[in-house]
């Protein structure tokens, strides 16, 4: 969690522990996102982004985050993020 806490800033960083308790359950982790949010006043869309990624794409909470707050772009050798969409430089074509 050290590596995201430098990216995720402020407010967003309350997020992590109700992500994972909401990936480990098997909640609503959309509508569970959208309340804290509410609650702890975080305006920021990419939280809920990241929480889509987790739904709808199969990412894991960590790569969901990274694929969120990369700005679209991102440098791994990772292909998970090729199925959400978010365009890859491959790390091993560096």
């Amino acid at each position: 969690m050290r590596r995201l806490k430098a990216v995720v800033s402020g407010k967003a960083y309350i997020i992590f522990p109700p992500t994972l308790v909401a990936k480990r359950y098997g909640l609503d982790i959309v509508k569970i996102f959208t309340s804290v949010m509410a609650i702890c006043g975080i305006d920021d869309e990419r939280p809920l982004k990241a929480a889509i990624y987790i739904r709808d794409y199969g990412l894991g909470v960590f790569d969901a985050f990274h694929a969120a707050y990369c700005g679209g772009k991102i440098i791994s050798s990772d292909s998970v993020y090729d199925r959400a969409g978010v365009e890859r430089v491959r790390l091993e074509e560096m």
